[in-house]
């Protein structure tokens, strides 16, 4: 039966890009909501599709998408409402609760959204937590530079994919970044800052992410585990993943409760979840709760690795449809990101056929064209594209992803040289 999507915004690339894609290609009918069209270049190559609609609407205001999707609801029949975007979560899930689609909980998506609120609730449930100071004003910050051990973390309460994250070393550096985050009026998606920053201990250890998948609240199926490769200090920028983790049993098994435990606190009650967490040396410790897929392509290592398809899974979830989370097949599969080693403007990529040629190898995307500003990665913003390998033997899947990131060159002309 042909079904009806309304999403409001995604993320440009990844798996909100594929969803819109391969919906249309089923012949489903989706209708994209969005205050910035031109964001999204794979919009403009389904132009003309009679399965695709475009509206374009204020996303940042509540109080204009409420009139937006009752307006959508009575002129045509929406089965599902839905966002790829971190920052659009808490207000599709207050629309889905209005007017009745299945989405995750308002209350869950709130708090998983706002960190600092996240790190409350799993304190008061007795989860570990790193020390955490929400600071709102230039004194506050003062008497937090004079309170924190060093190093520790700086970060926006509410943004993605790493931005604004840093790690600090003095109360001169805390001090530094806190400034430069209050300062922004905005973010990336032009929603309106309050000023709020957050400050955290630093946590040791390798940092992982475990996906699940939320039947019904108290009822969540852990699909695995993913190791992550993180670019050096002071940014946190994910820089590839693997799926499944290498770990021994107890060291999984206790990864996997613990974010059980968390999705269980915050009452997630819905849907997928992507949820970051170190393994320190007094045990996990959640860095924080993503209330939906994950990026950094993600759910397609866990497609190859297990041939279990977290996209199709998130869509049948929305239609009320039940779903089939058994693995398929036992490999392991590894992204590699790609990224400029300098700042400048890029000039020109060479290698990817070369590349694409790495036995193993099963996608490799670049993502920036000649002629955009780059710079060495401080957010996810800043990779320029990726390489995807699997197979049943890990050596050799990371080996093949190393050899074919290694085969791609950019040449990237200096600031002063373009000039």
């Amino acid at each position: 039966m042909r079904a009806h999507f309304a999403f409001i915004e995604s993320n440009t690339t990844g798996t909100g890009k594929l969803a819109v894609e391969r919906l249309v290609a089923q012949g489903q009918q989706v209708t994209f909501i969005t205050r910035q069209p031109g964001k999204y270049p794979f919009l403009a190559k389904l132009a003309g599709s009679p399965d695709l609609q475009v509206l374009e609407a204020d996303t940042n205001d509540r109080e204009a998408m409420d009139a937006c999707v009752r307006a959508l609801t009575a002129r045509t029949r929406v089965d599902a409402l839905l966002t790829f975007s971190t920052f659009y979560v808490p207000l599709v899930a207050w629309l889905a609760a209005r007017y009745g689609f299945r989405y995750l909980h308002p209350d869950a998506a709130r708090i998983c959204h706002e960190k600092h609120e996240a790190r409350k609730v799993l304190r008061a449930a007795g989860q570990p937590t790193p020390e955490f100071w929400l600071v709102t004003s230039e004194a506050q910050a003062l008497q937090v530079s004079r309170e924190a051990t060093y190093p520790c973390v700086v970060k926006p309460t509410a943004e993605s994919g790493s931005t604004g994250v840093r790690r600090v070393d003095s109360p001169e550096a805390l001090l530094a970044h806190y400034r430069s985050l209050a300062s922004r009026r905005v973010n990336e998606r032009g929603q309106a800052l309050a000023g709020e920053v957050l400050v955290e201990g630093f946590l040791t250890g390798p940092e992982f992410s475990v996906e699940t998948v939320t039947l019904a609240r108290g009822d969540t199926r852990v699909i695995g585990v993913t190791r992550k490769h993180l670019s050096a200090p002071p940014h946190f920028v994910e820089l590839g993943h693997d799926f499944p983790a290498p770990l021994d049993d107890g060291e999984r098994q206790a990864l996997e409760r613990a974010v059980v435990a968390a999705l269980d606190a915050v009452g997630f009650d819905l849907g997928p979840a992507h949820t970051e967490i170190r393994l320190c040396a007094q045990g996990p410790v959640v860095i924080e709760i993503n209330p939906r897929l994950a990026g950094g392509m993600i759910p397609e290592l866990v497609r190859h690795a297990t041939g279990i398809d977290l996209l199709t899974v998130l869509l049948e979830q929305l239609l009320g449809r039940p779903v089939d989370l058994t693995p398929r097949q036992k490999a392991t599969a590894s992204i590699r990101f790609l990224t400029a080693s300098g700042a400048g403007r890029l000039a020109a990529v060479h290698g990817v056929e070369d590349a694409r040629q790495e036995d193993g190898v099963r996608e490799v995307s670049v993502d920036k064209a000649p002629g955009v500003t780059v710079r060495p990665p401080e957010s996810s913003g800043d990779r320029l594209g990726h390489v995807i390998a699997s197979g049943e033997d890990r050596a050799h899947v990371e080996r093949a992803v190393t050899q074919a990131l290694g085969r791609i060159r950019f040449d990237v002309v200096a600031p002063e040289a373009a000039a």
